[in-house]
């Protein structure tokens, strides 16, 4: 297998971080440099029409795109440790904390960035009062999280799960680029330290 990555996205990230913690090891990376646009080359394009990674080509040659469908494939494949739920309850519960970390958190910081810094102009077609808006709606998740992760040690189940990569991946990444200080929300950066010293954070 193959994975298309890059070293400064956090969407592949999640991925290389789920594999360091499964332990697999035969997985090709291939990373592509954003900067010089490479993943706008007609021959990734063969691979990922809509020139986003990650990608995960196997081995008879199919593509599995998005960052919840490739890690889900490697559950299947590589089932312990487990990282999306062993029973319906965990299932439910670990869905339930990456999809609403996703929307209400993600989200808010990814279009907050993408739409007010200078650096995504010439690959954005901005709009300064959408991605204000959302830096705001972001502040206001923020202060929800903060104040649910108070008393918990992992976002879903009492383990470290799927949730938890989506989580510390987008904090660690977006925050800092909406020019927003994690120091600000106490209980959320000492979570975010926390997870951080897993050794799969440090690869």
């Amino acid at each position: 297998m193959k994975l298309y990555s890059s070293p400064v996205a956090p969407s592949p990230r999640k991925v290389l971080i789920f594999i360091a913690e499964k332990g697999i090891e035969n997985i090709e990376v291939k990373n592509l440099d954003l900067g010089k646009l490479e993943h706008k080359t007609s021959e990734y394009k063969e691979i990922a029409p809509n020139s986003r990674i990650p990608a995960l080509v196997l081995d008879n040659g199919e593509v599995i795109l998005e960052t919840t469908a490739i890690c889900r494939y490697l559950e299947c494949l590589y089932p312990d440790p487990n990282l999306f739920g062993i029973d319906e309850n965990e299932i439910a519960q670990i869905e339930m904390w990456y999809s609403r970390i996703s929307f209400e958190l993600m989200m808010p910081l990814m279009f907050g960035f993408r739409h007010t810094h200078p650096h995504m102009s010439e690959l954005e077609n901005q709009n300064n009062e959408f991605g204000l808006a959302q830096r705001e709606l972001a502040v206001k998740s923020l202060k929800y999280y903060d104040e649910v992760i108070a008393d918990k040690e992992y976002i879903a189940c009492g383990k470290f799960s799927y949730a938890d990569i989506q989580a510390v991946t987008s904090l660690q990444f977006l925050v800092r680029l909406n020019k927003i200080d994690i120091n600000d929300y106490k209980n959320l950066s000492n979570y975010v330290d926390n997870i951080a010293l897993r050794p799969s954070f440090a690869k």
